[in-house]
């Protein structure tokens, strides 16, 4: 996390000198303090502040944008005494550092979101915490204020829970016949317009393409779309495209990573030799490449050998094939 601290008076340098000591970051003094402040907010994570609250409050306000963007935004007094949560508590990790930062200075953290308050999970920490992405927003309000009001949730999560004892308000479910719940998947169900269902997509899925020299990348684009369409899988959890050497420089395939933000990975040819026997040869492909199999090996290997969601998908000179990585235990709680 890159925090940038800011103080005006001598007491609050001592603080933020302090910090940084223990938590890395940059350190701003009262100096062009608005400017830097205002580049700091879309170049860190997080902006500590050792002043008054109003100063903070006037400085950032035409900064704000939404929860999901924003840094986080931390307030202390200038004798270190209390350590406020001001700006996205959980999305942001605000609260988490707040807790740290009191626990450095031995100060009181002072964080006021409803559920840390009440004790109830909070959907948006726990999608930071898991490294989900929250797939609509708006949701999370109806999610929180049920928890608040005392109903009950319901979960369902491919994401194993080991839990013993789920928190306060937490059921697992695999059915949609209730009221209010969180799915955590990577795939599309068909209640995606439930107004009541909160979606966390986790980063699992691996995609490997196999197609002709100079495809042209809208064919690409469009032949993907069916695929996720055909397999009910959510582009927001793609976390890597996979292909050979011999594809690493094609445009229609560097364009589609670019356009789903993930990175493409490569497989090695003796790689793919080595687990040939698990997929179906192809001469006429391995004449061409050299190697038997090309999105379905790749897909597989490039997900650390995961479970195969598909074989290999074929459609006018492009084939796709899709793994789900190993998927970590999900954390609820602290």
């Amino acid at each position: 996390m890159r925090i940038a601290y800011f103080w005006i008076t001598e007491q609050g340098y001592d603080v933020v000198t302090k910090l940084k000591q223990a938590l890395k970051g940059d350190i701003f003094g009262k100096r062009d303090f608005k400017s830097h402040v205002y580049r700091a907010f879309t170049e860190y994570d997080a902006l500590v502040f050792v002043m008054a609250t109003g100063i903070v409050v006037r400085t950032i306000a035409p900064l704000l944008q939404s929860k999901a963007t924003d840094p986080a935004v931390i307030v202390i007094d200038q004798q270190g005494q209390y350590v406020i949560s001001l700006l996205s508590g959980h999305l942001g990790g605000a609260n988490a550092l707040t807790r740290k930062i009191a626990s450095i200075l031995h100060a009181a953290p002072v964080i006021t979101t409803a559920t840390d308050a009440q004790g109830v999970v909070a959907f948006d920490e726990v999608a930071k915490k898991n490294g989900l992405v929250i797939e609509n927003l708006p949701v999370l309000k109806w999610i929180s204020g049920a928890l608040l009001s005392g109903k009950t949730i319901c979960l369902h999560s491919i994401l194993p829970i080991d839990d013993v004892v789920l928190p306060k308000g937490i059921s697992l479910t695999d059915g949609f016949n209730i009221s209010y719940h969180v799915v955590i998947s990577d795939r599309i169900t068909e209640k995606a317009d439930n107004k009541k269902t909160l979606f966390l997509r986790p980063k699992s899925l691996v995609v490997g393409i196999g197609c002709k020299r100079h495809m042209d990348p809208m064919q690409m684009e469009k032949c993907f779309q069916e695929f996720l369409a055909r397999y009910q899988l959510s582009p927001l959890s793609l976390c890597g495209f996979a292909t050979i050497p011999l594809k690493q420089e094609e445009p229609s395939i560097l364009q589609l990573c670019q356009k789903y933000s993930v990175p493409l990975l490569v497989v090695s040819t003796e790689e793919i030799q080595a687990c040939s026997h698990l997929f179906d040869r192809s001469a006429f492909v391995e004449s061409i490449t050299g190697v038997p199999s090309v999105a379905q090996a790749c897909s597989y290997l490039a997900s650390g050998k995961g479970q195969m969601l598909s074989g290999k998908v074929t459609f006018p000179g492009i084939t796709f094939s899709v793994c789900r990585k190993a998927l970590p235990s999900l954390k609820l709680g602290e």
